[in-house]
């Protein structure tokens, strides 16, 4: 009798560990899907689905700050945007994008001048050679996926050589949790206005 009781707490044990092992928030539209599986050892996989747009999936680690932060972290980490500044014999200036494989790839240019005002060079190709003065800028590729504001370091350089990762990071990145809903950074580094609920 004994045996047979230690044999059914086992299996209750197990299967309400199992249950509990990850927990999976998801959402999803006609034309876009995305949900993260937290597993309870701190490594996360997360999914999204743009109609149209491609998959992707980025695994990591996540950890929760006062029960309404949850912080990810991809794993292995890469760098959203690698930049190059440098001074050559020209006029104008010139961003060179490439991806991290160095591929040419389409984006567009956001380029903010001394006067604070932001000039937008819609669907570039490889190089953009502008007239502007930069002290910062950023890119956005096809999909929507920003890169972080980079500031210009040196005001004399004319030509940027830019890395510019194609597949989402996260880094140190911040979503808010409420019981069983989370609230998403999206791809332009903004809080979106819709939950992942837990399945």
């Amino acid at each position: 009798m004994k045996k047979y009781n230690i044999i059914i707490f086992m299996l209750v044990f197990t299967t309400s560990f199992s249950q509990t092992d990850t927990k999976v928030y998801s959402y999803k539209n006609r034309f876009f899907s995305e949900s993260i599986e937290l597993k309870v050892n701190g490594k996360f996989k997360y999914n999204n689905q743009i109609h149209m747009g491609g998959r992707s999936e980025i695994e990591g680690n996540w950890q929760l700050r006062n029960d309404t932060i949850l912080v990810l972290d991809s794993s292995p980490q890469r760098s959203k945007i690698i930049v190059k500044e440098n001074l050559k014999k020209n006029k104008n200036v010139t961003f060179q994008v490439r991806d991290s494989k160095q591929d040419i790839i389409d984006y567009h240019l956001y380029v903010i001048n001394d006067r604070q005002d932001t000039i937008v060079y819609r669907d570039q190709f490889d190089k953009s050679i502008i007239k502007e003065k930069p002290i910062s800028f950023f890119l956005v590729n096809t999909i929507g996926l920003h890169s972080p504001i980079i500031k210009v370091t040196n005001s004399k350089v004319n030509y940027f050589d830019i890395i510019f990762e194609q597949k989402r990071v996260f880094e140190n990145e911040y979503w808010k949790i409420h019981g069983d809903e989370i609230i998403p950074l999206g791809m332009n580094g903004q809080y979106v206005n819709y939950f992942l609920k837990e399945n």
